[in-house]
């Protein structure tokens, strides 16, 4: 058995994307690897290291390494590799075993607990270079006039092609962002309510959802009746909203009886939105001062339409958030993912992707925040941008 310190192994390796090696060209692991997010397990059929250079052993040393010994039994190999690769979170998603049938013992015992075996080096190297691309909707994925252009649409099929996860990342709820993922062909997985719910609408599952408490909500309804401003509270599949139903995913909320309408309820986000700008300043301000919700500041000042508007969610709830869950999830390192927006609530997950971009209609403010502007969603900057990978 290794000597290793299994409780420092454990906390140093368990929230990192991990691969296991076979050490068959050390070059190729140290140019393509050692410096990746990857984590890396070589397999070592002994202890003996005389086969690799002095370098490399000093370069890997640091690494986990499985000793997989042929001598054993298979059933005494298949424990080990249980308590290393599973009851250890270490979980890695992929193996890269050689074409040999030396290694077709190990391969199967791999197999056998889900991890996905390759043979081909540069299969490796472009599954560990899968972007995870978040993307607004508004202004940034539309034009000004709501359409989405052929042109942003190609982008996403050919950057499917290479394996990138394209991921729409918007404040709409989930039935209007369905509608985006199935114009645009994005990916299955959606994330609605300014990161309140990620859902795949591949096999229904609810990734993740947050919702706001109940007596909150209450307060926010009466408030909004107090001052008539129009208030969205976001359902599963649908929104209630204190006055003016404007699709047909909207139910008009009872005035008079609300609070037993609500009763059970699970809100995700509740919108303010009206022409009544000072009112809307004033909710915000009072909102930002309870600790339980999260204002997701989407106000703009300096915008031309004539609502404003700005969004409560609970305070576990951002587009970062989102995309840090998202990022585990699919088991691509944060390292690998990109955040395309062009207003505030797009800032929590400037703050955590890889590389962050902003397209050229954003404020000065927002542009001040990212590592790239890319063209004006008019000009199809989304686009531009994705045909780089391509």
């Amino acid at each position: 058995m290794e000597d290793y310190d299994v409780f420092n192994e454990m906390q140093n390796i368990k929230d990192k994307i991990t691969i296991i090696i076979i050490e068959d060209d050390e070059k190729f692991i140290i140019q393509n690897l050692l410096d990746s997010p990857i984590e890396i397990i070589p397999i070592r059929f002994n202890y003996d290291l005389s086969c690799f250079s002095n370098s490399y052993i000093d370069k890997t040393k640091k690494l986990f390494t499985y000793y997989y010994n042929e001598n054993n039994s298979y059933e005494n190999e298949l424990l080990r590799l249980k308590k290393h690769f599973i009851h250890y979170q270490r979980n890695p998603i992929i193996a890269y075993i050689p074409n040999d049938n030396k290694y077709i013992n190990l391969k199967n015992m791999l197999n056998e607990i889900g991890i996905k075996c390759i043979s081909d080096k540069e299969q490796l190297i472009s599954m560990l270079n899968i972007k995870l691309i978040f993307i607004d909707s508004d202004d940034t994925l539309k034009k000004t006039d709501g359409t989405i252009s052929e042109r942003v649409k190609k982008a996403i099929q050919e950057n499917k092609k290479i394996g990138n996860r394209i991921i729409i990342c918007t404040s709409r709820p989930r039935y209007q962002t369905l509608e985006v993922m199935k114009e645009t062909g994005s990916d299955s997985i959606i994330v609605s309510s300014n990161g309140a719910e990620i859902y795949d609408s591949n096999d229904n599952t609810i990734i993740f959802n947050s919702f706001i408490d109940n007596d909150s909500v209450i307060e926010l309804v009466k408030y909004a009746y107090l001052k008539d401003i129009r208030l969205i509270l976001t359902m599963e599949n649908y929104d209630y909203v204190t006055k003016e139903i404007r699709n047909t995913n909207q139910k008009l909320l009872n005035k008079h009886n609300y609070v037993e309408e609500l009763t059970g309820c699970n809100v995700k986000q509740c919108m303010f939105i009206d022409k009544k700008s000072e009112e809307i300043y004033k909710i915000k301000n009072v909102l930002s001062k309870n600790n339980k919700l999260h204002i997701v500041d989407e106000i703009n000042e300096n915008s031309s339409y004539e609502e404003k508007w700005f969004s409560v969610v609970n305070s576990n709830c951002s587009k970062g958030n989102a995309l840090i869950i998202t990022s585990k999830y699919l088991k691509i390192p944060i390292e690998n993912t990109i955040a395309i927006g062009n207003d505030k609530n797009d800032i929590s997950m400037f703050e955590v992707a890889g590389l962050s971009v902003a397209v050229a209609n954003a404020s000065d403010d927002i542009k001040s925040k990212v590592n790239h502007i890319t063209l004006s969603n008019d000009e199809d900057g989304v686009a531009s941008f994705l045909e780089t990978f391509i």
